[in-house]
């Protein structure tokens, strides 16, 4: 087998100098010949008698020398295509020598090199680029034989976008000789197209012309696929590389921003490690406490605290390894000492052990003297509730006895005024009577006083928890209440609309109702008086409307009228606008009407000009059976209308 090597390697060597040899001789002699082509040229474009004569008798051995020359390059090529074939054929048989090492000498020589020449896709091409032959392999792999490829153009089998370079290549390849490395496509479906690599040698005849072109074809489709591949992995991974930089930056921008937040936040930001260190904190800490950075990173937390805060720390060290909130007094760099709340969040490895703290602390001081002051007026409030509860019962104990204590001889007096009226009347003569008359009628004026001050100190009371009530059956008691009042005065008193459900005391809006319809028919000097009650839509004098939760009503009468001027202080206590005379009554009837409504959270007002009658209005709360956001719910209760023939 040594032999065999060293023979194959002598004959790759000696390939290989004849063609370097052979290489150089083409290239004098190329050189020589465009020379001398030149030469001829211009001697055939001005054959002038005088330039002839200059060149004498070189004329013709210039031509000889042209002619040989030319016949040597066309023999130097033939002779280089031959050793090409031969370096390929030497260089297959190296190879499977190579692989087959070992193997007995009969086995090379059962593979000639026939076998590897069939193997190969050659063509010869005509100068117009027909068909002329082409190796079995190469037929195979067209998918056609020769004789259908005969007299057809190489170009009609190549892709129409490579066609126009590709006769390029073959116009310079017949000027110049040969071609190499020249890549196409075949015709195809998109994106089956084959590519191939194709090296091209003229062969020329003794004239000069070119016979045909000899083509060794190489299938790199996978190559080039490959490459293709390679090529867009390659943009995939510079455009992945080029997301990985901006999501790189924007993940550096965050950090920045991060960083940013976290060091001027408004709220102290800090962090402990397991022996309690303060492991990290941001700038508004140290900006308000008025420490350095190497003042607080790497030292005890205890280093901030008072020594109280400090005592309640060390019993319970691990205080910042839960989560939570708590409070401690800080000690700032100047001394000052400030209360802080602190919201811990600890943070754990996979084993659960504790890594550090992260905590968020803000400074309170202000908040917990303002605590402390807002309990210390509470308790003073308090105790001013308390003192003021005791003294309303004093003064409703006082207002009770005072009023049961003064109707006692009142009674008395009325009870023997009347008795010295009927027995001793005729003794008195009229002047007499006319005293004891005026002696019953102020004891009589005295009892509805006591009695209307008495109301008033209780109108403003809650008696009954509140409840949800139909102010119609309400209103119902109160006209029958007032029957002798409507007959006497021949009025007629009527529920306008079903009235919405009130939320309250009941009581109390019956006395709210009974006043305000007697002062309607009181205070009437029509024919047929009228008071009207019925829902309200007045927004009253401050012009805002009632909120949601309040209804509006109103009683409305056609009586004598106030003057705008009066609109306010009717509703004092004991405040009359007409003589005694002319109007009886103490004057506290409205007084006791406000306080009922003020006690239920709502208000009443007047709207009335003199002489065209007065309207009341007022607001209680609405009930709210069906929930606290729906409206108030109507429920009609026909009320006959109470009303006197005249």
């Amino acid at each position: 087998m040594a032999w065999l090597e060293n023979l194959a390697f002598a004959a790759a060597a000696a390939v290989a100098a004849g063609a370097a040899v052979a290489w150089l001789l083409r290239k004098r002699q190329r050189k020589a010949l465009e020379h001398l082509s030149a030469r001829v040229a211009a001697l055939r474009d001005n054959p002038a008698p005088h330039r002839v004569g200059v060149l004498g008798p070189a004329l013709g051995p210039a031509f000889e020398q042209v002619e040989a020359l030319a016949s040597a390059y066309r023999r130097a090529l033939a002779e280089l295509v031959v050793a090409r074939e031969s370096l390929e054929s030497l260089r297959a048989f190296l190879a499977r020598a190579d692989a087959d090492k070992g193997s007995p000498l009969s086995f090379l020589r059962r593979s000639p090199d026939h076998e590897r020449s069939s193997r190969r896709m050659v063509a010869r091409l005509a100068p117009n680029l027909h068909w002329v032959a082409a190796t079995p392999a190469l037929q195979q792999f067209l998918g056609a034989n020769i004789n259908a490829l005969v007299a057809r153009s190489f170009l009609d089998l190549v892709h129409p976008d490579d066609a126009a370079g590709l006769s390029r290549t073959f116009r310079e390849a017949l000027r110049d000789g040969e071609a190499h490395n020249v890549v196409f496509r075949l015709r195809g479906r998109p994106g089956a197209e084959r590519h191939l690599q194709m090296d091209v040698l003229t062969r020329y005849a003794d004239d000069g012309n070119p016979l045909h072109l000899r083509c060794h074809f190489l299938d790199i489709t996978d190559k080039v696929r490959t490459e293709e591949k390679l090529r867009r992995r390659s943009e995939e991974l510079l455009e992945a590389n080029q997301r990985l930089e901006k999501a790189n930056a924007d993940l550096e921008r965050l950090k920045e921003s991060y960083r940013d937040l976290y060091h001027n936040a408004p709220v102290w930001y800090f962090g402990l490690d397991p022996l309690g260190r303060v492991a990290a904190c941001n700038d508004t800490l140290l900006q308000q406490l008025g420490y350095r950075r190497e003042d607080l990173v790497g030292r005890p937390y205890t280093t901030l605290l008072t020594p109280d805060s400090r005592k309640r720390f060390e019993q319970d060290p691990a205080a910042f390894q839960r989560a939570g909130e708590m409070e401690a007094r800080w000690v700032k760099k100047d001394g000052t000492a400030i209360d802080v709340w602190i919201s811990t969040t600890p943070l754990r490895d996979e084993a659960g052990r504790f890594v550090r703290s992260r905590s968020a602390a803000r400074d309170v001081t202000e908040r917990n003297r303002l605590a402390a002051a807002l309990r210390s007026k509470a308790d003073e409030l308090e105790k001013a509730n308390a003192a003021l509860r005791r003294t309303n019962r004093e003064l409703d104990d006082f207002t009770y006895v005072v009023s049961h204590d003064l109707k006692e001889p009142l009674r008395t007096l009325q009870a023997f005024s009347t008795f010295l009226a009927e027995d001793c009347g005729p003794q008195l003569g009229p002047e007499g009577r006319e005293h004891i008359a005026h002696l019953v009628q102020a004891s009589r004026r005295l009892g509805d006083l006591i009695d209307d001050l008495l109301t008033l100190s209780r109108a403003g009371q809650v008696l009954h928890a509140p409840r949800d009530f139909n102010p119609e059956d309400v209103i119902r008691v109160v006209l029958g209440d007032l029957h002798d009042l409507v007959q006497r005065k021949g009025a007629a008193v009527r529920v306008d609309a079903p009235l919405p459900r009130l939320s309250g005391d009941p009581q109390r809006f019956a006395e709210l109702i009974a006043n305000l319809v007697a002062n309607g028919l009181k205070y009437n000097t029509s024919e047929r008086p009228e008071v009207v009650i019925g829902v309200g839509s007045g927004e009253g004098t401050d012009g805002e409307a009632p909120p949601s939760p309040l209804a509006t009503l109103c009683v409305r009468d056609n009586g004598i009228g106030i003057a705008a001027e009066h609109h306010e202080r009717i509703f004092g206590v004991g405040c009359r606008l007409h003589l005694r005379e002319e109007y009886e009554g103490t004057g506290a009837g409205l007084a006791i009407c406000k306080k009922v409504v003020e006690a239920h959270g709502g208000r009443i007002w007047v709207e009335s000009e003199p002489g065209r009658g007065s309207t009341f209005y007022f607001t209680l709360p609405a009930a709210r059976e069906a929930g606290a956001d729906s409206p108030p719910v109507p429920v009609p209760v026909p009320v006959p209308e109470v009303s006197a023939q005249t």
